[in-house]
């Protein structure tokens, strides 16, 4: 006679549920993957949205210190805390003589990235070197940098939102010379 039984062994049972706990911790783990995700992008979204209007706060600023007192005495660096509900950001400001630089070396490089030949590249620095001293000069004397950076604790790590921007006087002051650097 035969067993005419029909249903499943505990083997397939057992591999069966493992098979289903799997999946079920892998959903798990990818919905606590995504909302860890989502609350690090409010926490970019906020940072971005506090580091912009205190860089609007910060440029006014130092806008009129700038046209006051000349870029020379307006090179600081400050640091605070925002207030509440956002304790938890920070921020560090560094304002700096800007970073632009027309020397003839960078000129030159410049030059024949563009895809112009060595030798005309000096030949035409060469030419212009006192317009590039006059240059370097007021960009000296006229522009600075502001370089504002939010943090933030996120989790066990820090993280932070660097921006940069550049500010001159209304009325640049504009001393030509007339001899060119070498």
């Amino acid at each position: 006679m035969r067993n005419s039984r029909s249903g499943f062994t505990l083997l397939e049972v057992l591999a069966a549920t493992i098979i289903f706990s799997l999946c079920i911790f892998a959903i798990i783990d990818s919905q606590r993957t995504s909302q860890r995700t989502i609350v690090q992008s409010e926490r970019y979204f906020l940072a971005t949205n506090l580091a912009r209007l205190k860089m609007v706060e910060m440029e006014l600023k130092y806008q009129r210190e700038l046209n006051v007192n000349g870029a020379a005495t307006t090179l600081k660096e400050e640091n605070g805390t925002f207030e509440a509900p956002y304790q938890d950001f920070t921020w560090k400001l560094a304002v700096k003589e800007a970073e632009i630089d027309f020397s003839p070396e960078v000129m030159e490089k410049f030059m024949v990235g563009m895809g112009l030949d060595k030798d005309t590249a000096v030949s035409e620095i060469e030419k212009q070197k006192l317009v590039l001293t006059n240059l370097n000069k007021m960009v000296k004397e006229n522009f600075l940098e502001m370089r504002l950076e939010v943090l933030w604790q996120d989790g066990a790590r820090m993280s932070s939102l660097p921006i940069v921007t550049h500010i001159m006087p209304d009325r640049p002051v504009i001393k030509l010379t007339q001899t060119a650097e070498n």
